[in-house]
């Protein structure tokens, strides 16, 4: 077992209701979003999983970012307060993002590799999965990243990005 990431697309709404009432839509979000029989559980639309190497990917990707404010550092949200591994991306960060992501190419993010930049700071799994021995592998984890903002964006959703 291991770390993985998902994507869950929300309104700001709920965004706004999670963070002022944590524990209450704590259970509603697990629920309804998380769980696979849930509401909103419908894979490629509402919610995006991304395996072991989802932080690879989100390294590889952020080292790509054009943006003057760095706007990437962020691709994997604000922590939701009290509320470990849950964090958040507002539908306007989330519409800037998909406009820098889709400048970026995969030549381009296989051109920012570089497991040395990897270690400090630590990046999950890099290491174990390489360029060398799984580079397919971490090229699926970006393409779903790339697939999750712009499907938000067209949507003009925002991101809940559960960790763990």
């Amino acid at each position: 077992m291991g770390i993985v990431c998902e994507f869950y697309l929300v309104d700001d709404k709920f965004i706004h209701e999670f963070s002022e009432n944590p524990k209450e839509l704590e259970k509603h979000f697990y629920d309804n979003y998380v769980n696979p029989d849930g509401d909103f559980h419908d894979e490629g639309e509402n919610y995006f999983y991304s395996d072991k190497a989802w932080n690879i990917a989100s390294f590889l990707i952020s080292q790509n970012d054009t943006s003057q404010e760095k706007i990437l550092a962020g691709l994997l949200g604000e922590p939701l307060e009290n509320l470990e591994g849950l964090s958040y991306i507002k539908t306007i960060n989330v519409a800037g993002m998909n406009q820098i992501l889709n400048q970026i190419s995969m030549q381009q993010i296989e051109d920012a590799y570089d497991e040395s930049k990897m270690k400090d700071p630590y990046v999950y799994n890099a290491g174990y999965f390489t360029k060398e021995n799984s580079w397919n592998y971490i090229l699926h984890h970006v393409e779903i990243i790339f697939t999750a903002f712009k499907k938000a964006a067209e949507n003009g959703k925002a991101i809940i990005v559960c960790r763990g």
